[in-house]
């Protein structure tokens, strides 16, 4: 082994140019001046807007002001960053000097160095043995290049630790103009300067969104093109200008198309494109004339699609909402409110294309219930003319109605809660309807013609007996028939409003109202009698006859269920083991026997159990209390009272009909014995096995 003298170690100097950075705060310098002198002049009389009068002149004076202001800050932050760069510049400076004075050092002790070794005595044996003296050369210089590495790192991270900082500042800087320090900051400044400054930058912006509209339906755009074209235009989706030409750009049929992309779940399920769409259709303002691109995607039917099945449209709409419901740029109500419309539609579609691939299981799970995302939306939105609106429609209703709901129409019933808050006409109608649509839906007959679906409306009826309270109008309508007898145009709504009234608490809420607006009528029985009775006795009291026949039409219904339930159990036996082969052949007469008994024994005999009816019950005494109760200030002839209050139930209760369950058929135990005694089963008596002689052989 010899000894050799250490190489030098590098010395690089920290990177950046000190020329360059002081070239660049000469121009912010220049920039920081020129913005001071604006907003001088902004201070001056054109803050005022000068011989522009009333509102125009208001205007001008607050964008002036927001200019004004938008200059301070600007002006403030140029100059932070600027005394940033400046002081950077310096440390930069600084530092590199102090690395070239490291550089000379080095040069001097390998000089040194050098020549300590040329002086060692035999140097040859010197090097080639290790000796003491030429190892205490290279141990020196070893020793002087550790330190000296030592410190060119402590410099280095001397300049990157205050070029971070002025990094930061500089991001700082960039905030007051809605800059991040990332790319595509002038994407993000011009929709923040846009939002700050209206009419400044629109026809910008409605380029650029006319451009992104271009791009996402061009013809041979990849699922890839269209996610990273609706990535970059996110910056830019809750500025009304941009929104409003991108959607005028794409179109209803363009929309179609993105739908059903993000349906064919090529996207994600957390795809920037739902997140564009869900943007832009809540910031897009449409102009109201009837040519409106805008409008007419705003309002179009996207759930059925000639070319794609409704389940992948579906899904695509569904993923728009899951992008909506967390987003600070949203859905707006009314199109949230549209699209569960056509949601719902197209579920109950006879012609419903299915096609639309299962939702994976790692997305989120209120895709596999659309609908009730849908409501769940509506409801959080808490906009009860949307609501109103939503629910002023029959086959809404029956759709809404029909289907389960997976969260237990907790959805459903806060959007009809929310539709009752709605006090115009609107919200009057949606109570109305949803009355009618009960009362048509669940008629006494055959369950195979209900078409609305028993459970999904008691889980309503809190709710719908709420919203009828707030709208006591309504229910005041419909029982007018307690005045004069006939249903008429009423007759759906009053019994959809004797169904709601199960509901304890929903007709205790009922109640109350009708006793709020009894109190507000006119209460002397001048000129009235049995035949033609006071409204504020006669509503009341149809109320209690209508609650009397919800009790019965409610046990009636049970029955009618119990009823086909049994008609069901027995056409199964009668298809199976009562017609199985046991029946036929010389065994007939016994599999006969056991198979009456065993139908009735094994409740398959078409018969049914009902319990007792222990609903309420309400009689034409509990109408008086209820019309007396009700009146504003006790009347003198209580008789009177009484009279009309026991005819209005009356009439009520006629008008109404009966609601009778169905009796079932009593266990018929003589009919296996029957069967056997008649015709069928005395020949296959005649020919069982047990009567016949064997033959000869």
């Amino acid at each position: 082994m010899t000894t050799a003298l250490p190489e030098k170690i590098p010395l690089e100097l920290p990177p950046g140019e000190p020329a360059a950075i002081e070239e660049l705060v000469r121009s912010m310098a220049g920039a920081a001046h020129v913005l001071a002198v604006l907003a001088g002049d902004l201070e001056g009389p054109a803050a005022t807007a000068p011989r522009w009068i009333g509102d125009d002149a208001a205007a001008a004076a607050a964008q002036v002001g927001r200019v004004r202001d938008l200059v301070r800050e600007v002006g403030g932050a140029v100059l932070i960053a600027t005394g940033h760069l400046s002081a950077h510049a310096d440390r930069l400076r600084d530092v590199r000097r102090q690395v070239e004075d490291l550089r000379a050092e080095q040069d001097d002790d390998h000089a040194v160095a050098w020549s300590r070794w040329s002086e060692l005595e035999v140097i040859q044996a010197e090097v080639q043995y290790d000796g003491a003296g030429a190892e205490a050369v290279a141990e020196d210089l070893r020793a002087s290049e550790a330190a000296r590495g030592r410190r060119h790192a402590a410099l280095l991270a001397e300049v990157e630790d205050d070029a971070a900082a002025t990094a930061r500042a500089l991001v700082d800087a960039c905030v007051v103009v809605g800059g991040t320090g990332r790319r595509g900051d002038d994407a993000r400044t011009l929709a923040h300067l846009a939002l700050l400054l209206p009419g400044w930058g629109d026809a910008a912006l409605t380029a650029r969104g006319t451009a992104v509209s271009t791009a996402l339906v061009a013809s041979g755009s990849t699922p890839d093109d269209i996610e990273e074209a609706a990535r970059a235009a996110g910056v830019f989706a809750g500025n009304p200008t941009f929104a409003t030409a991108l959607l005028a750009g794409i179109g209803t049929e363009g929309v179609r198309y993105l739908l059903a992309t993000l349906g064919q779940q090529t996207l994600g399920a957390h795809s920037a494109l739902a997140t564009l769409l869900s943007a832009t259709f809540g910031a897009a303002v449409a102009n109201g004339r009837r040519d409106d691109p805008v409008e007419d995607v705003l309002g179009a039917d996207y759930a059925s699609h000639p070319e794609e099945s409704s389940d992948v449209m579906v899904t695509g709409m569904s993923l728009v909402l899951v992008a909506s419901s967390p987003s600070s740029a949203r859905l707006r109500r009314a199109t949230v409110a549209t699209w569960a419309r056509q949601m719902l539609l197209v579920e109950r579609a006879p012609s419903r294309d299915l096609g639309g691939r299962p939702i994976p299981h790692d997305w989120p799970a209120e895709l596999v219930d659309p609908q009730t995302l849908a409501l769940s939306i509506l409801s959080e939105r808490n906009d009860p003319a949307a609501s109103a609106g939503f629910l002023a429609d029959h086959d809404v209703w029956r759709a809404l109605l029909f289907r389960k709901w997976s969260d237990g129409g907790a959805a459903l019933g806060g959007v009809v809660e929310d539709a009752g808050r709605d006090s115009g006409a609107r919200g009057a109608l949606a109570v109305r309807t949803g009355l009618e649509t009960i009362g048509t839906g669940l008629t006494l007959g055959d369950p195979s013609n209900w078409t609305i679906s028993r459970d999904t409306v008691a889980a309503v009826s809190p709710a719908l007996a709420r919203a009828v309270a707030a709208h006591v109008g309504v229910a005041v309508e419909a029982l007018s028939v307690g005045v004069d007898g006939r249903l008429g145009a009423d007759e759906d709504a009053l019994r959809g409003l004797a169904y709601v009234t199960v509901e304890r608490r929903g007709a205790e809420a009922m109640q109350r109202a009708l006793v709020e607006w009894s109190r507000e009528q006119v209460t002397t029985l001048e000129g009235t009698g049995p035949v033609s009775p006071l409204p504020a006795v006669a509503v009341p009291s149809a109320y209690v006859a209508v609650r009397e026949y919800g009790q019965r039409l409610t046990y009636a219904l049970d029955g009618l269920e119990a009823k086909k339930s049994a008609e069901v159990r027995e056409r199964v036996w009668d298809c199976t083991l009562g017609a199985a082969g046991l029946l036929r052949g010389g065994w007939g007469v016994g599999a006969g026997l056991i198979e009456g008994y065993a139908a009735i024994a094994l409740d398959m005999d078409g018969t049914w159990e009902m319990d007792p009816d222990r609903g309420l019950h309400f009689g034409d005494d509990d109408a008086v209390d209820r019309a007396a109760g009700g009146l504003s200030a006790p009347t003198e002839d209580a008789a009177a009272v009484e009279e009309q209050a026991r005819g209005a139930f009356d009439r009520t209760i006629r008008a109404l009909g009966a609601a009778a369950a169905p009796e079932s058929p009593r266990h018929d135990y003589l009919e296996p014995l029957l069967d056997l005694a008649g015709g069928t089963a005395t020949e296959r008596l005649l020919t069982s096995p047990f009567l016949r002689r064997p033959g000869p052989r």
